[in-house]
């Protein structure tokens, strides 16, 4: 019994062929092609594609959604082997790790050996139109920055050694060489990161918080942006990559710096609205003296700076926090709590705290004004910091029915691409809505 040949006795299931979940055959389906390759050209090359983190998925949130997302993926991978590889190049899903794709390639009909040359560039080519990709769909279920693990290695025929046990230890060789790229990888992202927060390379943009019956201009809240057209652009890639770097602190900091030395600039009077962790309130080079000085210098008021602490982190110890804090409330600093209902203990934070200012996450204010568990949530929250003398700031309002739905439940200040985009300057407000 050869090749392809199997003993019809022998009940085998179709899976062992192909996967039905991707649409995608195994390396067993295509073998005899690619053992073709392996034979014309002397030498077998081949790229692997894994997205580790997706069997975590499967474990929390079971096979449906993992099978959703690894589609999402394989239709990615298809469309671009598709339209930037040979027709004659074999996409198969691995047969033992249904995680990882494995592209064979075949070699160019002139200067066969030109493919070895081309290898590396062609793997990064890969992970450069899958990376945003791929952490935007797999964000939203782990919150973490999730990267493909992309590999590629190349065998010599020999006849030794049976062709199959050499594709096999191909793909082997493949993941092994993915690994190494992964971990330097890591660390080239780390090195770009800190040279990024080194030459101060970020943007700040300011975006408006409106009165929502009035239109008149609460103030700004500026938001960071990394180097157009670089792995930095995505803030929320930014952040995610800074935090699994263990720069959190260093790019928090970096930010915070660049948004008050812009301020003067903006020529207003009005309240700017700035972004900081929780840990760096701590930050002794930005507390007590120092920041007064530095508002001074600036002629900055210290009233019309307002805090948003991120609820993204925890914080362990509220008396020490509170007493960090009390620097920046003597100066007339006020702080806001950002991203209310998406992080760590929001009531305990606010019973604890007191903030002048409650933001509320955008993720409640999407389709708001069709869902009436957002509603009754949202109502709740301005009953409540009526009660306790903060004000309300609805974050992401994007359409004229959330609009009007907000400002049906009495929220009085809202910001989103309703209004005005983020931008370098302080634009103009989209009246037009008045009319709703």
């Amino acid at each position: 019994m050869t090749g392809s040949q199997i003993d019809p006795k022998i009940n085998i299931h179709e899976g062992f062929f192909y996967n039905e979940y991707l649409g995608l055959p195994t390396v067993v389906r295509e073998y005899e092609k690619i053992e073709k390759i392996l034979i014309e050209s002397h030498y077998l090359a081949c790229i692997t594609v894994q997205v580790e983190q997706l069997s975590k998925i499967e474990y929390i949130y079971g096979s449906n959604i993992y099978h959703a997302l690894l589609n999402r993926i394989t239709d990615r991978l298809r469309d671009i082997k598709n339209k930037s590889f040979r027709g004659k190049d074999i996409f198969v899903v691995d047969f033992h790790d249904p995680d990882t794709f494995v592209l064979f390639l075949s070699s160019p009909r002139r200067y066969k050996t030109q493919l070895l040359s081309h290898l590396d560039s062609i793997s990064e080519r890969i992970r450069l139109s899958l990376e945003k990709e791929i952490f935007q769909l797999i964000y939203p279920y782990l919150k973490e920055y999730i990267r493909p693990v992309i590999g590629y290695a190349m065998e010599i025929q020999n006849p030794m050694v049976n062709n199959m046990r050499i594709v096999m230890r191909l793909i082997r060789n493949s993941k092994k060489m993915a690994e190494y790229s992964s971990i330097k990888r890591n660390y080239e992202s780390k090195f770009e990161l800190q040279k990024l927060i080194l030459e101060q390379d970020v943007l700040t943009l300011y975006q408006p918080i409106i009165d929502m019956q009035t239109l008149d201009v609460l103030g700004y809240e500026a938001l960071t942006r990394g180097p157009e057209n670089s792995g930095f652009s995505d803030p929320l890639m930014l952040f995610m990559l800074a935090q699994e770097c263990g720069l959190s602190f260093e790019l928090d900091r970096l930010c915070r710096k660049k948004a008050f030395e812009r301020i003067p600039q903006l020529a207003t009077d009005k309240k700017i609205f700035i972004n900081t962790l929780s840990m760096t309130i701590h930050d002794p080079q930005f507390r007590g003296l120092y920041l007064k000085e530095l508002l001074d210098d600036l002629a900055i008021k210290p009233e019309n700076v307002i805090f948003e602490i991120s609820e993204k982190l925890a914080i362990d110890n509220y008396d020490i926090f509170r007493a960090a804090l009390k620097d920046y409330t003597d100066i007339g600093i006020v702080h806001a709590g950002d991203d209310i209902g998406t992080g760590y203990s929001d009531m305990e934070r606010i019973m604890e705290l007191n903030p002048g200012y409650l933001k509320i996450d955008m993720s409640f204010i999407r389709g708001i004004d069709t869902n009436y568990i957002k509603q009754e949530i949202v109502k709740a929250m301005s009953n409540l910091s009526s009660k306790i003398g903060s004000q309300i700031i609805v974050e992401g309002i994007e359409t004229k029915e959330e609009y009007k739905e907000l400002k049906k439940l009495g929220i009085k200040y809202g910001q989103g691409y309703l209004f005005a985009k983020p931008s370098e300057k302080l634009e103009p407000i989209n009246t037009n809505i008045l009319n709703i």
